[in-house]
């Protein structure tokens, strides 16, 4: 039985009476760890009045750069604030983690820990055909923190000389080699792997690459004794990617990747070993965990959830559609260590069109985003700084967005997204904004949300923790999340289609329980907050003119109850697509109108 299985029999379980849920067996405490390019958080959930909840939670820089050049000394500092503030003691004398508990406030039950911290796995991948092994392979490589810098393949027109040696010059950690279905032809997957053989005898035994296999299952035994017992290799097998020509299973693969991931990251930074073995399965990357956390919403709330964890390396796409589960990392794709390879990435004049103000110089993009890289710690001193930053939020998000649609079954590649009942927003940039129409703004821009959506919040960095605790201890997860470990923002309304500005494109009306009804109205063009308290339950109905609002499968307009949020119920009708304005003045006036209606923020004098 899987986790998710687990995890549904125990909400199940929570869903009965009172009385009987006071039965089902709890386990201990459980302390997580993530450890990000930035800070490393800590968070502690506990038993209180027979529930799991948010108990504490410590913060503190990640120490795996110079000086400390160990990440062992920020996970203490940040479980050292969770005892301060709880009384609980959590290290002894030597520095290690107590565990199991020792009696009242003296160490944990369960330990997890998710790591994103540290350059990137450079990895090169070695297949057949781009279009069908190879592009498998490239969705298993992006459930994690690898960097792909070359790709071999049938189709490469460089010489085998040229091959060896552009092998040679990128240093991998590791080599990925893919192709042929299971029982399918061998003499081509031979021909690449006598290429691998070629170039890793020229490299130094204890600077050789990791190689993990994923092709044909005939050949495991094969490579093993070629590349592996005759060259020295260490080797990792895993389940074909593409069994046969309309199959594709990644979980194998993914699986070993992460594995591969605390393995090398044990190797080469400091503190990883250590902190690893007070886990159970080890670090496990910070992606994978806020996957699995966006499917187990996937699966509580029966909808399609898209998870954004907008990190300073790193973007990770998460989503859950029709129950199955899609990861996608973009390793130079982030807003403080990565802000330079955005720039190479993003052309200067898809930031400037977020901007209310005219540059003070061509250069001033620029400048500050290079200033970022160099001090990714660094907030925003001002106004133009902060929509600067929150300009490249939401042009990464919707690059890595673009990009992990490809791999999404069933789902257009471009145009509007699908019908999301959901969407979890993670990451400091997104969580820790002045206010919360920020957050929501940058997320309603960036996506483009359709037909009805629920936006949370993940303030306290939980949703990569809960996740990898979820296959430990589903009760805690599902206990945590009632608990209110995310903020909700709000339900969104959007509005489809197009219509002359400031003519009313919907109209509706809401009814909190015990109170009275409120009509309103909506002008095409703007976005409106229409009051209703944070988790009051209201009955609400929609009634679009010339628009239209795109529901997801099995949802209909009409009579609908929704709960309030931080920002109450948000309704964007500038339509869906929609375009900037030509004329510059025009477009300040606009974008100022919306940071007006969704943050209370005048222009700056």
């Amino acid at each position: 039985m899987s986790f998710l299985d687990n995890l549904l029999d125990e909400e199940r379980e929570t869903s009965v009476p009172e009385a009987a849920s006071q039965e089902a067996p709890i386990g201990g405490s459980i302390l997580a760890v993530d450890i990000g390019n930035v800070h490393t958080r800590a968070i502690l959930l506990d038993i209180v009045d027979g529930q799991y909840r948010f108990v504490s939670r410590g913060e503190a820089p990640t120490t795996d750069t110079p000086p400390w050049n160990d990440i062992h000394e920020g996970v203490r500092n940040a479980l050292n604030e969770i005892s301060l503030a709880t009384g609980r003691r959590l290290l002894d004398e030597k520095g290690h983690l107590i565990s199991p508990e020792q009696g009242p406030f003296v160490g944990v039950s369960i330990f997890v820990a998710t790591a994103s911290a540290g350059k990137p796995i450079k990895g090169v991948m070695v297949g057949l055909v781009p279009d069908v092994s190879l592009a498998s392979g490239r969705r298993a490589a992006e459930s994690t923190y690898l960097q792909l810098v070359d790709t071999f393949s049938l189709a490469d027109t460089r010489t085998p000389e040229a091959q060896i040696d552009a092998l040679l010059r990128t240093e991998p950690d590791m080599v990925m080699m893919v192709g042929g279905t299971d029982g399918g032809a061998v003499d081509s997957m031979r021909k690449q792997m006598h290429l691998i053989g070629l170039a890793v005898r020229l490299i130094p035994h204890q600077y050789r690459p990791v190689l993990l296999y994923a092709g044909n299952r005939d050949l495991q035994e094969e490579v093993k004794e070629t590349l592996g017992e005759e060259i020295g290799m260490r080797i990792e097998i895993s389940e074909n990617v593409r069994p046969q020509l309309d199959v594709e299973r990644l979980d194998s693969a993914q699986r070993e990747l992460a594995y591969l991931f605390h393995q090398q990251k044990s190797i080469h930074s400091g503190g990883f070993g250590e902190i690893g073995s007070w886990t159970l399965d080890g670090i496990e990357p910070t992606a994978h965990g806020f996957s699995k956390m966006i499917h187990v919403l996937g699966a509580l709330e029966k909808h399609n959830v898209l998870g954004i964890d907008l990190g300073s390396a790193s973007t990770t796409i998460a989503a859950s559609i029709d129950q199955i589960p899609y990861l996608n990392v973009f390793p130079t794709l982030g807003v403080g260590h990565s802000a330079k390879e955005v720039l190479d990435i993003i052309r200067m004049d898809a930031l400037g069109r977020w901007l209310t103000f005219e540059l003070q110089n061509p250069d001033q993009i620029q400048n500050y985003l290079l200033n970022k890289t160099l001090f990714p710690h660094s907030v925003p001193a001002e106004r133009q700084d902060l929509e600067i930053e929150y300009a490249m939020a939401r042009e990464i998000i919707r690059r890595a967005v673009l990009g992990a649609r490809n791999t999404w079954r069933g789902v257009r590649t471009r145009g509007l997204l699908p019908a999301f009942g959901t969407i979890l927003l993670s990451g400091g940039l997104l969580t820790r904004a002045p206010n919360d129409g920020w957050s929501t703004l940058i997320a309603l821009d960036a996506l483009l949300p359709v037909g009805l959506t629920r936006l949370l919040l993940d303030p306290y960095g939980l949703a990569p923790s809960l996740g990898a605790a979820a296959a430990i201890n589903p009760t805690a997860v599902v206990q945590a999340l009632d608990g209110n470990a995310f903020i909700d923002l709000g339900t969104v309304v959007s509005i489809s289609g197009r219509a002359r500005k400031d003519e009313v494109v919907l109209r509706g009306s809401l009814k909190p329980e015990g109170g009275q009804t409120e009509s309103f109205e909506v002008r095409y063009g703007t976005i409106t907050t229409i009051p209703l308290a944070k988790g009051v339950r209201a009955e609400m109905t929609l009634q679009p003119r010339r628009t239209t609002i795109s529901m997801g499968p099995g949802e209909r307009l009409g009579r609908m109850t929704i709960t309030g949020g931080e920002m109450g119920l948000i309704v964007d009708a500038r339509g869906r697509p929609w375009r900037f304005p030509r004329n510059t003045g025009d477009r300040h006036q606009m974008l100022q109108e919306w940071i007006t209606t969704m943050t209370g923020e005048a222009a700056p004098a």
